[in-house]
């Protein structure tokens, strides 16, 4: 298991968010390569102005995880703001990334719709990446299991219904290939899919699909009764997604 932090002179560096700062660097270079392919101009990605996406998705992915587990932060409200022990819901970020392009669009004068298609393959390169934060601090995990690519969880991380249980399902891990394998899927899809919303739509209904299949696994996620939040959501957006694709009412192409 790796360390979740270590200390490089007075400074104390968190793997967790080595990984995530990763995950939005390859996310944005991937992006800027290919923003001539959606007439996009280059230097926005030099402008501040993207730093505004940035800072909707940490707080919308961190409200979605403390609203999953207000019980405790209703009693610990200091914790709100460490994310560096991890709690960031990736439904929430993408509510903040979405409305933080929005932003950027308006300022900038730029087509929305094609600022997300620009960024569709980025978002899920960059999930996959970000996974393996999950990893590193032993959450996101599945039930029980005796596979051989079951992962040791430390006693202190376990949910007390499985406190006797050292290895788990990896659900982290199968998250970060379905993601990654959908991100070279929709970099072929980029070359064809020539109507402007059309990649967003595809990437709304192939990480839905994802996400919906893994959930079932989770055994740490959001429940009103017996419903799955993420289930629900997941149901939301792979419809949205399906509209986008099939209606292309008002879009034009490249």
């Amino acid at each position: 298991m790796l360390p979740r932090s270590f200390e490089v002179g007075p400074l104390i560096i968190h793997l967790y968010g080595v990984i995530i700062a990763i995950a939005i660097f390859v996310g944005w270079y991937i992006a800027k390569k290919r923003a001539a392919i959606y007439k996009i101009p280059r230097n926005l990605f030099d402008d501040p102005i993207l730093l505004l996406p940035l800072v909707l998705a940490l707080i919308g992915a961190r409200a979605y995880h403390v609203a999953d587990y207000w019980s405790f932060y209703s009693a610990s409200p200091s914790s709100i703001i460490n994310i560096s022990a991890g709690g960031l819901g990736i439904w929430g970020s993408l509510v903040g990334i979405f409305l933080g392009f929005w932003l950027v669009a308006k300022v900038k004068r730029i087509d929305f719709l094609s600022l997300l298609d620009l960024a569709s393959p980025s978002l899920l390169l960059g999930q996959a990446i970000g996974r393996i934060g999950n990893y590193i601090n032993q959450e996101a995990f599945g039930p029980p299991t005796n596979l051989p690519w079951g992962v040791f969880i430390s006693p202190e991380n376990r949910p007390p219904q499985f406190r006797f249980s050292t290895h788990f399902q990896p659900t982290f891990f199968y998250e970060a290939m379905i993601d990654a394998i959908f991100f070279l899927i929709l970099l072929f899809l980029s070359k064809r899919l020539k109507v402007q919303g059309s990649m967003f739509a595809m990437y709304l209904i192939l990480y839905a699909i994802g996400r919906f299949v893994v959930e079932f696994w989770r055994i740490d996620t959001w429940v009103i009764g017996t419903v799955k939040v993420a289930h629900v959501i997941s149901l939301a957006a792979f419809l949205l997604g399906l509209y986008l694709l099939i209606s292309k009412r008002g879009l034009d192409t490249y």
